[in-house]
């Protein structure tokens, strides 16, 4: 359900490749945090302090914002 209503149901027919690379990333943030929510793509608000992860949910956040 998350990565329906955060990118689609398939990849648009222009900038598939900035598509693609937004969908690979927010996979492996999930993979890499072990984000299980249903609902929401990047989970809830981390609790630790993680500079690294913080930063890449931001870049993130900013990408998704384009689909």
């Amino acid at each position: 359900m998350w990565f329906v209503t955060v990118l689609g149901p398939v990849a648009p027919t222009r900038k598939t490749e900035d598509w693609l690379e937004a969908a690979t990333s927010l996979l492996a943030y999930r993979i890499t945090y072990n984000i299980t929510d249903q609902v929401l793509a990047l989970g809830g608000e981390p609790d630790d302090d993680d500079p690294g992860r913080d930063q890449w949910r931001q870049e993130l956040t900013e990408a998704l914002r384009h689909w």
